[in-house]
């Protein structure tokens, strides 16, 4: 299995636990620039952008239609998983809002940062599974 489907797999688990419904909509028409919607009862749906890691502090690149033209995340959050060595998945969800601008960096899509991808930025959105 790859680890974007690792991830998506890992997160949805995690959703659910935290009683969510939860959609995989990465290959579906109409979705563009997210993989899984999420809701509570009630509650407006969540857009997640998943992505998974096997390096400490990278987070993959995103493909063009997960960012708008102003450098936006689609999504509402992103959610990392790092996969590294023995140890437990680390999940980290990043609100779309600490994205700036200048943490991204366009490449025929785009490029997350290094100035972002590190501990500093990072560890506070560390959740515990």
């Amino acid at each position: 299995m790859s680890i974007e489907k690792e991830a998506i797999k890992y997160v949805i688990k995690y959703l659910r636990k935290k009683g969510f419904d939860v959609g995989d909509v990465s290959r579906k028409r109409g979705y563009n620039g997210y993989d899984l919607l999420a809701q509570k009862k009630r509650k407006k749906p969540v857009r997640i952008e998943v992505k998974g890691c096997t390096r400490p502090w990278g987070i993959p690149d995103p493909y063009i239609t997960e960012f708008d033209n102003q450098k936006s995340l689609v999504a509402d959050f992103m959610y990392v998983v790092y996969f590294l060595g023995n140890s437990r998945p680390a999940l980290y969800i990043i609100p779309r809002k600490a994205f700036k601008p200048e943490f991204i960096k366009p490449k025929c899509g785009y490029r997350i940062s290094s100035r972002f991808k590190n501990e500093q930025n990072l560890k506070k959105y560390k959740q515990i599974p």
